[in-house]
């Protein structure tokens, strides 16, 4: 017979399953200066001077762009001190996708009691060190851009956020931290690209998340985001207790389609360690 702390679990989940089938939460939407840049961006006769004065509005996200074309994934010969050289040295694709990467943290600030707030915390750095950890591996690809792979990795779980969301709603006072992990092991993918797709991101990017939910399913053709995202995310959960911890990468075809064995593909983190911090603090906005 089922312990009744089992059945209560199982009800949460059924009702949370529910409730987010009939769109009974909030959407997470797109930071107003992420949209308005992406909008700017959008119009293909738009020039980088027209971006610098939309992004120039924003002080805060000014100075953390001016940051990023200096630090050392972007860094030239001469460092950068106003914003429309740091536009010119990233490209307007580049910019879009990392002006969305620097907004949405505040999306993982919400209410709730202390697990919510601890679960939404480690959910926000998990996605930060998949971020990094896909943009130094996306470096040198073929039709692989690292903005797009640290965009992607950035909000393959952003799906958790209506899910804590929701959870932290009084209804759902009595969920232990098993019922929530669950809960996000089987319905943040969806609702993570349903997301991206709302944001109107690329179809290639907004698929990562339910492509990689099968870790051990291959595709044909060359490697794609999923393929970065995948690997990237087995080096985000070493040594933690989430179920991907427990996996051997042997035969996991991502490795493969990225031309790594598991034991190349650590030697690149470990080589990059130092940028992949640097990718990260920012992120997170620490200068």
């Amino acid at each position: 017979m089922a312990a009744p702390e089992s059945n209560n679990n199982r009800d949460i989940l059924k009702r949370l399953e529910k409730e987010l089938e009939d769109k009974n939460f909030a959407l997470p939407t797109l930071p107003d200066s992420a949209k308005k840049i992406s909008d700017a961006i959008a119009d293909p006769n738009v020039s980088a001077t027209r971006v610098a004065r939309v992004i120039g509005t924003d002080a805060v996200l000014s100075g953390r762009l001016i940051q990023v074309a200096n630090s050392p994934i972007f860094q030239g010969l001469k460092r950068i001190e106003d914003l429309q050289h740091a536009i010119s040295r990233l490209g307007l694709v580049c910019v879009r996708n990392l002006v969305i990467s620097l907004t949405v943290n505040n999306l993982y600030k919400g209410k709730g009691n202390e697990t919510i707030q601890k679960k939404l915390k480690e959910v926000w750095q998990n996605g930060v060190k998949v971020a990094a950890v896909s943009e130094v591996l996306a470096r040198g690809r073929w039709r692989i851009d690292p903005s797009e792979a640290l965009l992607a990795g950035l909000l393959h779980n952003i799906g958790s956020i209506p899910i804590l969301n929701k959870l932290a709603e009084p209804k759902f006072k009595d969920v232990n931290e098993a019922t929530i992990n669950e809960a996000l092991l089987e319905l943040e993918p969806n609702l993570s690209k349903w997301i991206m797709e709302h944001w109107h991101l690329k179809p290639e990017l907004a698929c990562v998340p339910v492509l990689i939910k099968d870790v051990k399913k291959d595709h044909a053709g060359p490697a794609n985001y999923a393929d970065i995202v995948q690997v990237a995310r087995l080096h985000a959960y070493r040594n933690s207790s989430h179920p991907l911890a427990k996996m051997k990468w042997v035969n996991i075809p991502s490795f493969s389609k990225l031309e790594l064995t598991p034991e190349d593909s650590v030697e690149i983190i470990k080589q990059a360690r130092n940028e992949i911090k640097a990718v990260m603090g920012i992120l997170q906005g620490k200068s």
